[in-house]
């Protein structure tokens, strides 16, 4: 129940009763699930906190939503597969590769679903990048850049909450680009990190300010995460190719107010100048959620491959310095 993104997942769940419903909800800390009470209490019926994983585990659930703190979240995860139940995993997959292609081989043994939930999937300018580039509309992509910043202002809060991982910032935010680039690119052949602490206040380890570069046959991958950002509106992807171009000047966030119109700027060899088109924002996490119930109902294949997830992981603890 930890996680920044739960609060979603809990609120679209409450808007879309006819679709699904909440059986209850475990958390380990006693803070964590006070604060939850107050905040998700009126919005769910029969709202029910469990004593323990096991006993909610024994109530007829579909599936698990996994929104812990990251460095645990592998373990309710096994959990849940042990008990037979598919899982919407919160990003990033752990901080153990190899536990987690453990998770990936107990679900496959038991044919059970893991879906990660990385929330920019389904925005509006991701999806019609991701469209356009696959009907091959920008060429060969030489080039993809990409940054993803955090604001300076909840500097302090990331610092506490990040000191377990070794990446800082950059493990907490770099995964959903990395996630994109793969689906554009595959998953990069060499990864080469740039971390550093450039805040005047400590601790010097906690990285603040990284960027990777990513090596594909005949292109770079470019990703940048800092936490120092003071610009509005600067989440920003690029893409280039022999073909044209795309640009999506402001990403959004996960769990703050986003703007009813999401840009997204295309070029194409030979025209005369850069075309916007004005695209009707999409609710994040509601199509995550059903993306899982149609594919834990075979209704259909998922849009995103387990290597695929197990490559962008790998590439992210590559990063990192965690491998």
């Amino acid at each position: 129940m930890w996680h920044t993104h739960a609060d979603g997942i809990v609120r679209q769940v409450a808007q879309h009763p006819k679709e699904f419903s909440l059986v209850g909800f475990y958390d380990p800390e006693p803070r964590v699930v006070a604060e939850r009470r107050k905040q998700w209490e009126a919005k769910v019926p029969g709202f029910r906190v469990f004593d323990s994983p096991e006993a909610l585990l024994r109530e007829p659930l579909d599936g698990l939503v996994v929104e812990g703190r990251v460095h645990e979240n592998l373990k309710w995860a096994r959990l849940a597969l042990e008990s037979g139940r598919p899982i919407l995993l919160e990003k990033p997959a752990g901080t153990d590769l190899a536990e987690y292609r453990r998770l990936i081989d107990l679900a496959q043994r038991k044919h059970l679903h893991v879906q990660m939930l990385y929330l920019f999937r389904y925005v509006s300018a991701v999806l019609e990048l991701v469209q356009r580039a696959r009907k091959g509309e920008f060429g060969r992509i030489y080039a993809f850049r990409a940054r993803l910043p955090k604001d300076l202002a909840s500097y302090q809060r990331f610092v506490e909450e990040l000191r377990l991982y070794k990446g800082g910032m950059f493990f907490e935010m770099a995964g959903h680009i990395i996630d994109l680039m793969a689906a554009l690119l595959g998953i990069p052949s060499a990864v080469t990190p740039f971390l550093a602490h450039h805040h005047t206040e400590p601790p010097q380890s906690h990285v603040d300010n990284g960027v990777a570069v990513c090596t594909y046959p005949g292109a770079w991958g470019i990703i940048e995460v800092p936490a120092l950002e003071v610009a509005p509106h600067s989440r920003r992807i690029e893409v280039y190719g022999t073909e044209g171009a795309c640009v999506i000047p402001h990403l959004g966030s996960g769990h703050l107010a986003n703007k009813d119109v999401q840009l997204i700027e295309i070029y194409r060899a030979g025209g005369a100048d850069w075309k916007q088109i004005d695209l009707p924002a999409r609710v994040l996490q509601i199509s995550d959620l059903r993306e899982f119930a149609a594919c834990v109902a075979g209704k259909k294949a998922p849009d995103y491959s387990t290597q695929h997830d197990l490559g962008v992981q790998e590439t992210l603890l590559q990063a990192c310095g965690m491998l």
